[in-house]
């Protein structure tokens, strides 16, 4: 791999054998960053969508960085630096194992040897000119067996190019027969998808909702991924997510050794500790990681205590409703109440986001469902209003006895988490 020169961007990776990162230039820096402090600080993952709003491939970008955005050019090549610097130290640690990362390069990088250097069978390179010079490289490394390309382009190419994917705009015209798989940016309306081909992939705010306003937490965006990822997604790939964003890691760890995550004995990672708590309280415990942040605020401590007590007396109760045929999305209606307000968005951009089951999301949203009725009673025990407790209790069909003990367990589960937050 290059190490100063113009080609490739003087990405020096023999330094990351060490555990640390230079900057760009090949010189040291002034305090060398160690990979995972890099990637924490300064890596983000943009998720890719298939029609049914699974996660199906994501895009390595730097945090807080338009990709698509004109820089100056000596700009450009210190960010696509950092960039390659972090992509080489996600290969290094097994990290592109899961699904396609999508990574944008120059020309330059394209017909530099880093390039097969850094050759993955999980990375696909995206480029945004097909010319004939770009054209026969991309031919030429295509027949190697771990290089994909994909074209981004103003509207699908059908040129004989063997491009495995292509990244067009929504506005963008679906004519033609263009090779590979098509992906669509900009997706902000449901009508908008019936346009494209069923096997086409998908980007924007319909599934993500809107960006975090500016004065939001820089964690706001990582935070509700992590919620999307565990409520969309398969053990293995909430494993994943977390190990790609370390400093979800520690206020995860110290959920799943409290009564939420009910560990009995000590996990040494994140990781461990998912595998020994099995899918559901993996699930419950990366919602309530969700909500806490890093490092928590007293409003998100909270949130996350408030949101587990009603999760936990909900969850406990719907066994005995019968109007409740699944008691998990009671739980789940409980343990996501407190989102709206933790991170200022509506319930209905909450269930786009998120991918809530319907009857959770139309019983946040305030319709007459058995769900929202115990939502109301969870309210109640928390403000003690007795009478709105019993005619709540007499309609679900609960004991007063029921609830009042549910509601001490909950609320002692919830202390115990909560004190364990940093």
């Amino acid at each position: 791999m290059a190490s100063s020169s113009s080609k490739g961007g003087g990405v020096d990776t023999r330094a990351l054998s060490s555990g640390v990162v230079t900057h760009v230039g090949g010189e040291n820096a002034p305090s060398p960053v160690r990979e995972e402090e890099l990637r924490n600080r300064f890596l983000s993952f943009e998720p890719m969508f298939d029609r049914k709003g699974q996660v199906v491939a994501r895009e390595l970008v730097l945090r807080g960085q338009d990709v698509s955005h004109e820089q100056p050019e000596e700009l450009r090549r210190m960010n696509e630096d950092m960039l390659l610097t972090g992509l080489y130290s996600l290969a290094q640690d097994g990290l592109l194992n899961d699904q396609p990362l999508f990574v944008k390069i120059s020309h330059e990088v394209l017909l530099s040897e880093a390039l097969t250097q850094l050759a993955h069978p999980g990375i696909v390179w995206v480029l945004n000119d097909a010319g004939p010079k770009v054209a026969d490289q991309v031919r030429r490394l295509s027949a190697l067996p771990a290089m994909r390309f994909c074209l981004e382009a103003p509207g699908p190419d059908p040129a004989p190019n063997t491009w495995h994917f292509q990244r067009i705009p929504a506005s963008a015209k679906p004519g033609g027969s263009p090779t590979g798989r098509i992906i669509v940016q900009n997706i902000s309306r449901e009508f908008e998808l019936s346009r494209w081909p069923d096997s086409a992939w998908f980007m924007g705010e319909y599934f993500t909702g809107p960006r975090a306003e500016p004065h939001a937490k820089p964690d706001h965006d990582l935070r509700l991924e992590l919620a999307a990822v565990a409520m969309r997604q398969t053990l293995p790939s909430l494993i994943q997510f977390v190990r790609l964003n370390p400093a979800l890691e520690t206020q995860l760890l110290r959920i799943a050794h409290s009564m939420a995550g009910g560990l009995s004995t000590e996990a040494d990672s994140a990781a461990h500790a998912m595998i020994k708590m099995g899918g559901k309280r993996s699930q419950r415990v990366a919602l309530l990681t969700a909500l806490a942040g890093t490092p928590v605020t007293a409003d998100n401590r909270l949130y996350t205590q408030v949101a587990l007590s009603r999760a936990l007396l909900m969850g406990k109760l719907a066994g005995s409703i019968t109007d409740i045929p699944d008691p998990d999305e009671a739980f789940e209606a409980g343990l996501f109440s407190t989102f709206p307000a933790a991170f200022a968005i509506s319930v209905n951009q909450l269930y786009r986001r998120i991918g809530l089951p319907r009857q959770v999301y139309e019983s946040l949203a305030g319709q007459d469902t058995p769900i929202n009725k115990l939502l109301r009673l969870a309210h109640a025990c928390e403000h003690q209003n007795s009478a709105l407790m019993s005619g709540l209790s007499v309609e679900l069909g609960v004991s007063m006895d029921s609830v009042a003990a549910s509601h001490v367990e909950a609320a002692v589960a919830a202390e115990d988490a909560g004190s364990r937050l940093i």
